[in-house]
């Protein structure tokens, strides 16, 4: 009888051991997890936390739409190129957006921001709230981090996350002037009081003579790469195109193919001189080439639909000599 009552006082202290251990640990973490939402809101004072989620699995920001958004605008303010942001939410260039609509903003290397200092405001921080069976090494692959360093961002002691919960994971870079959607040239012309050239600008005195600046502002697309440019002109702005999907084989650059900044293409269907739009799902990469003719009848590109320079594999972050791409190009320019 002694024994099983000295049991039950052994076994009834080691609960309660356990339990203010466990307490412990839980406090600690909730203070951690505190200093980690202070110091990213100590680093980005006043500025309105954006959500990422899932869609199309990968991450993307929702916006909703305000009265003067279009796609180049918002291109513009999340730093996501156009062709991407309207492919993402099966639009075009021109498509109108209407207030209250929501489109997804693609989250990627082209507008991650992974650490900013707290007096700038390009950037918003972005929040993400796990879901269930998500796990920490995918959300810091996704977030373009280290999985410790969104430990640390968060206070996290292990990787153990539990679904629900609200994470900090990055910035996204974001501009909301209301500049011109292209660049902005400016021009300084000096004329005297009371000439009058037709142009409006700004017009300043100075000693008696009027110095006006004038600007000139170019449209978006004129702010594309010049290959970019040629492939929106041939597809009409991707409202007529031609999608194939298939393997890709990569080809070592030579002759006068070597240092060119065009990346060239063999395919048998499309024309000579098409651009294509060449797209890697896996990594989320997109390049444009140029077709200079019809695929070699050798083994090296047996069952592929496109053969590629071998400069465009870093560029789609390929390491192997075959991708699986999407490809998408004009039917006849």
């Amino acid at each position: 009888m002694q024994i099983g009552h000295n049991y039950c006082i052994f076994t009834h202290s080691r609960f309660w051991y356990m339990l203010r251990s466990s307490l412990v640990i839980l406090f600690f973490i909730h203070v951690l997890t505190a200093r980690a939402q202070i110091s990213v809101q100590a680093e980005n004072p006043g500025i309105d936390t954006l959500e990422v989620m899932f869609h199309n699995d990968k991450w993307a920001i929702v916006h909703s739409v305000e009265a003067g958004d279009n796609v180049f605008r918002l291109s513009r303010m999340y730093h996501v190129p156009v062709a991407l942001l309207a492919e993402e939410n099966n639009i075009n260039f021109q498509s109108p957006l209407n207030p209250g609509q929501l489109l997804f903003i693609p989250y990627g290397p082209y507008n991650q921001a992974k650490a900013v200092a707290g007096d700038r405001f390009d950037v918003r921080p972005l929040r993400y709230q796990v879901r269930r069976y998500d796990n920490l090494f995918r959300l810091a692959h996704l977030a373009g981090v280290q999985q410790k360093q969104l430990q640390k961002w968060n206070g996290m002691p292990d990787n153990y996350i539990e679904e629900g919960r609200v994470l900090f994971v990055g910035w996204v870079l974001y501009d909301i002037s209301d500049g011109p959607l292209g660049d902005t040239v400016e021009v300084n012309e000096r004329k005297k009081k009371g000439e009058d050239n037709g142009r409006q600008g700004t017009t300043t005195k100075k000693n008696g003579v009027e110095e006006t600046v004038i600007v000139i502002r170019k449209s978006y697309a004129d702010t594309l790469p010049e290959i970019e440019r040629l492939y929106m002109s041939q597809t009409n702005n991707e409202q007529v195109v031609n999608e194939e999907k298939g393997t890709a084989v990569f080809f070592e650059n030579k002759g006068k193919l070597q240092g060119s900044n065009v990346i060239y293409a063999f395919h048998n269907t499309a024309q000579r001189g098409t651009i294509i739009k060449v797209h890697n799902p896996g990594t989320n990469k997109t390049i444009f080439v140029k077709v200079l003719g019809p695929i070699p009848d050798t083994k090296m590109y047996h069952n592929a639909v496109i053969g590629i320079g071998s400069g465009a594999k870093e560029l789609l972050m390929v390491s192997e000599d075959k991708a699986w791409c999407e490809l998408r190009y004009s039917p006849a320019h």
